[in-house]
């Protein structure tokens, strides 16, 4: 299906035409190329400079892509983020081979800083104790059932009748960082949401002081989750990076357990927690994809998968790992070094419950090496009581990928090299207004798939609604309000893979102009009823800056939510995609806790809107986006 409205025309040209929309688009290279930032790094002979030579230059200059930013992104980051990264965050397996000072070093040159922690002054904490106890309005990654991202007017507090009466309640600043990732649940008046270093604060609805602050080991990128914890009382469940599953309490936030569920080495969390009667499904996902890039890496040994665990006392249930067969030796590559296979079907996003008919449901990436499997850019069911799989679905067959295929070197780069066209998004069970139900997940390859789950993921329709890429087609989610489907496509021309070898596209339909914007699908069979594209003019002379729908939306009654990589979060009429509310938060902001903030990209979950409020993350500095640190809370003018 193409799908080129003459808006987007204009968009297309400009992209092509390397004009000022694809300087602001293409990651940052533009502005880096005119200032000379790809060259070497200046000869000053610091240590931080002499340790990116020798370790980080060759990804983050030169040759790179958008999946390793370069001097400018980096710059742009504070001393602690880069650090966090080197030792728990995506670049640890690099990290692992320089000593504390020279991460502290390099940390410190690439931002022109000193590396410190901010701390929250006093006067950000609330002068009351919380309420106890509560009503949930959001929990997890699609606000309840079905992970839908649906809040109708009862539980949402509002609907787009109120759109154009919002003002900013609050601004809420997360210290030293420089993406805001983990999406918050709402219980009463308590917002609790996650930070990229491991804290977790419980903020005030109405004034956004902070009640409590629990310190965690690494970054929480998920959504907290809400259920029953082992005093029978509200518990805040989640898990970080370095696969630590916590349970605390929701009103005092005191640890209640934590277990661990990572089984190799290279396991992470990068996904959302699950809580369904007593039970805690974590995803699994892996840095393997990452540590390939090392030709002395012995790729690939992981497998994706989720694990159980119990919510009264943390102990494991089960584990399912989507590459059942254990890796063997399969050869070495150039270096010498000894290859493995098969791995990786990595779960990035959220498991999603169907309690009706006792299934969870995940998404799988792409496998790392070769042979693939056939659980890997696949959606599977699974049984809740025994982690056993019941039936599998898989959107593309055959995709082996890994960093290692953007490197110079790519050794470990599998042959032929797949697209990276994962299931990034939670799938959705979507209940129809006839009552009937679809199992409907979008890829990154552009397609959007609707299953039968009462006839094993049996294939209802099929939706193309772009090209796709590695970072999107749909990359983190849908939404629906069981009338439509309202499905946000990247189509982000800078992150379409080629093969290293031929140096051809492995797109499934290379050549075809990229689709971005915001769709609305039928559920009967998925045709498109319209197409808001995006709107390029916003980039113009903002470095960083992509025009392009990447986050889940979240739907109320009458509009649809949707943020974009331009740092807008936008409403649009779900009767015709009609803009109803448009917000910049890429900008300077005066926070109530005394942090200094800036919004920047919005990527990632979608906006949380419970009790009359709007949620919105703004700040995402992976793959070359715009960084920033804020959570910014809209409600209805008083």
């Amino acid at each position: 299906m193409r799908i080129v409205t003459a808006a987007f025309a204009a968009v297309v040209a400009a992209v092509t035409a390397g004009s000022a929309l694809a300087a602001a688009a293409e990651p940052v290279a533009a502005q880096e190329r005119a200032r000379g930032l790809l060259d070497p790094p200046p000869m000053d002979d610091s240590p931080g400079m002499r340790v990116y030579a020798a370790s980080c230059a060759e990804c983050h200059s030169g040759q790179r892509t958008v999946r390793a930013p370069g001097l400018t992104t980096l710059g742009a980051m504070t001393p602690r983020a880069v650090l966090s990264s080197l030792e728990g965050g995506r670049m640890r397996r690099h990290g692992e081979d320089l000593t504390a000072d020279e991460r502290r070093a390099v940390a410190e040159w690439l931002t022109g800083d000193t590396l410190v922690e901010t701390r929250l002054p006093s006067s950000a904490f609330c002068a009351s104790a919380p309420s106890e106890e509560g009503v949930v309005h959001w929990s997890g990654w699609g606000g309840g059932a079905g992970e839908t991202g649906f809040a109708d007017a009862a539980r949402a507090g509002l609907t787009a009748a109120d759109l154009p009466n919002l003002e900013l309640a609050w601004a809420f600043g997360f210290p030293d960082v420089s993406q805001v990732r983990s999406k918050p649940a709402v219980v009463d008046d308590r917002v609790i949401v996650g930070s990229a270093y491991g804290e977790v604060y419980s903020i005030d609805l109405e004034s956004g002081c902070v009640h409590w602050v629990f310190a965690g080991d690494a970054a929480v990128r998920g959504a907290i989750a809400i259920g029953d914890g082992p005093d029978g009382g509200q518990s805040a469940f989640f898990a970080d990076f370095r696969t630590n599953v916590y349970a605390i309490d929701a009103t005092s936030g005191a640890l209640h357990w934590r277990a661990v569920a990572g089984t190799h080495a290279d396991h992470v969390v990068t996904g959302s927690v699950t809580v369904h009667e007593g039970r805690v499904f974590v995803p699994l996902s892996s840095m393997e994809i990452i540590s390939a890039g090392d030709p002395a890496y012995e790729c690939c040994t992981s497998s994706g998968g989720v694990a159980a665990f119990s919510a009264e006392t943390g102990e494991p249930l089960w584990e399912f790992q989507t590459v059942a067969d254990e890796p063997r030796h399969v050869g070495e590559n150039e270096a010498g070094t000894r290859l493995f296979a098969p791995s990786g079907a990595p779960v990035w996003s959220s498991p999603t419950v169907d309690a009706a008919r006792g299934l969870l449901y995940i998404g799988t990436g792409e496998n790392y090496t070769r042979p693939t499997t056939g659980g890997s850019d696949a959606i599977t069911a699974l049984d809740m009581e025994t982690g056993e799989a019941r039936w599998t679905f898989q959107g593309r067959q055959d995709d082996a990928w890994n960093m290692s295929c953007l490197s110079p070197r790519f050794q470990n780069c599998p042959a032929p090299t797949g697209p990276d066209h994962d299931f990034g998004m939670a799938p959705i069970i979507v209940t129809a207004e006839d009552g009937s139900q679809l199992l409907i997940a979008g890829q990154k390859s552009g397609m959007v798939w609707a299953l039968d789950p009462d006839s094993d993921g049996e294939l209802v329709w099929a939706r193309r609604v772009g090209t796709g890429s590695s970072l999107g087609g749909i990359h983190w989610g849908l939404a629906s309000d069981g009338r439509r489907a309202y499905v946000p496509n990247v189509d982000n021309p800078f992150a379409i893979i080629s093969d290293p070898r031929s140096g051809e596209s492995t797109q499934m339909n290379a050549g075809d102009p990229p689709t971005p914007g915001v769709y609305a699908l039928e559920l009967a069979g998925g045709e498109v009823l319209w197409h808001a594209p995006p709107d390029p003019s916003v980039c113009q002379d903002r470095a960083g800056c992509m025009p392009f729908f990447s986050p889940a939306p979240t739907a109320i009654e009458g509009a649809v939510l949707a943020g974009s990589l331009d740092g807008h979060m936008r409403a649009f009429s779900t009767e015709d995609g009609s803009v109803l509310w448009d917000v910049d938060t890429a900008r300077e902001f005066e926070t109530v806790n005394g942090v200094p903030g800036r919004g920047g990209a919005i990527d990632g979950p979608g906006p949380v809107v419970a009790r009359g409020y709007i949620l919105v993350n703004s700040g995402y500095d992976l793959f070359s986006q715009m960084p920033g640190n804020l959570l910014l809370a809209w409600r209805v003018r008083r």
